[in-house]
């Protein structure tokens, strides 16, 4: 119970902005959900090919990636706030038309689109966390919203999935999974009413009015450029994989939606934990070596989804490979904000953000090709590669660097 205890004091202590912003994450997170469970289901059940399906989502990701440059031109432009009722209003009309409209470049424009304001919220949150925390609890801060975020993955993957079931027994297969994703899209309406009473500080607005395009230059040095390698690395290896495991779980199981679902549900589970886990582990072993040995700890996993095996050992392996890969991610931001100095945090973000989704994309796009043309395990091996590469380059950024050794 410690660590629940833990987790509700840090979001009761945190404020009232920091909480109305967190309401913003766990909304996204059910949206994030519903697109991660049921959309390549959707895809498939309308009868899209794989490497249509692979296109379709890196053409998602390829707009979070421009949309970390575009992020920081309008929030200069119209602040933050204004920023942010514009990501959640193309979100919902976006999503709306790709999910419902079923000609391909309204599909892939509104895919883009998607991705683009997507990205807006995602560049302003690691930011936003940062100005209002100080450094004794910005991993708490941190660790909880990610905690949130993933509450909102579990529940959404292990409903959406059942509600597919339910609806689809009214209409069919493409009816149930389409209905879940209309559903979660209209549910980024309560993140608009939490927006207007947020207030956003003063150094924040600063540190985004002080970001200029010049900066993305003016940031880069030795330890921020091997930094963006691991993003893009991760980012790289992520794309291979995660848009594909609902499908590759139905395709290797050969089960029903809710099946899926509760895979995925069990999965964010882990997640979750993990987060709750992360403030307690990170004090005990210091940040830099709770990060490596989670990323490490989680290949084996990785490698035992890749095999053909039953649903309870493909459920445990996916447990523990969310938990271990994900619950460092809260640490890993919050280190990354110090790379640079305060008025270049937005800039950091944004570059972050367009290299994880770049590279994303690309293997989103070259993750549906492998699995057409090799097979459907053949992308799990090169992210094992990947995330090891990824995990030196931690060692090197953080682990020899006197500012980050010893922090707890």
């Amino acid at each position: 119970m410690g660590i629940f205890t833990e987790f509700f004091g840090i979001v009761r202590h945190a404020g009232k902005n920091v909480q109305r912003f967190m309401l913003c994450v766990f909304i996204n997170g059910l949206v994030m959900s519903a697109l991660s469970v049921m959309l390549g289901i959707y895809y498939t059940n309308i009868g899209l090919s794989e490497v249509i399906i692979g296109n379709l989502l890196s053409i998602r990701t390829l707009g979070n990636s421009l949309g970390a440059f575009f992020a920081i031109l309008l929030v200069e432009t119209f602040g933050t706030k204004r920023s942010l009722y514009v990501s959640f209003s193309t979100m919902i009309i976006c999503g709306l038309c790709f999910t419902n409209i079923t000609i391909l470049p309204v599909m892939q424009a509104a895919s883009f689109l998607f991705g683009v304001s997507q990205a807006i919220f995602v560049v302003i949150q690691a930011p936003f966390y940062k100005s209002h925390s100080d450094d004794k609890n910005v991993v708490g801060v941190f660790s909880a919203s990610f905690v949130l975020n993933n509450m909102a993955m579990f529940s959404g993957s292990f409903l959406f999935g059942i509600f597919s079931d339910i609806f689809a027994g009214f209409g069919g297969l493409v009816f149930g999974s389409k209905m879940v994703l209309n559903i979660s899209f209209i549910l980024l309406i309560i993140n608009l009413f939490s927006l207007s009473r947020i207030e956003f500080d003063l150094e924040l607005n600063n540190s985004h009015k002080g970001s200029k395009f010049r900066d993305y230059f003016s940031i880069l040095n030795r330890d921020s450029i091997l930094y963006m390698i691991k993003t893009a690395l991760i980012g790289l290896g992520a794309g291979l994989i995660v848009p594909f495991f609902s499908v590759y779980i139905k395709h290797s199981l050969n089960t029903t939606d809710s099946v899926v679902g509760s895979i995925m549900a069990f999965a964010q589970f882990g997640t979750v934990l993990g987060g709750l886990l992360t403030p307690i582990l990170s004090r005990r072993l210091g940040r830099v070596k709770f990060v490596l040995i989670c990323q490490l700890m989680s290949i084996p996993f990785l490698i035992s989804i890749s095999f053909p095996q039953g649903a309870f050992i493909m459920a445990v392996s996916f447990f523990f490979r969310n938990s271990l890969m994900n619950m460092a991610n809260p640490v890993l931001q919050s280190m990354a904000m110090d790379l640079v100095d305060k008025k270049h945090r937005t800039v950091m973000s944004s570059l972050f953000t367009l290299c994880d989704n770049l590279l994303r994309a690309l293997g989103t796009q070259a993750g549906g090709i492998i699995m057409m043309a090799v097979s459907y395990n053949t992308p799990y091996y090169i992210t094992v590669v990947l995330y090891l590469l990824s995990a030196v380059l931690i060692y090197c950024v953080f682990g020899r660097n006197e500012k980050f050794k010893n922090l707890r």
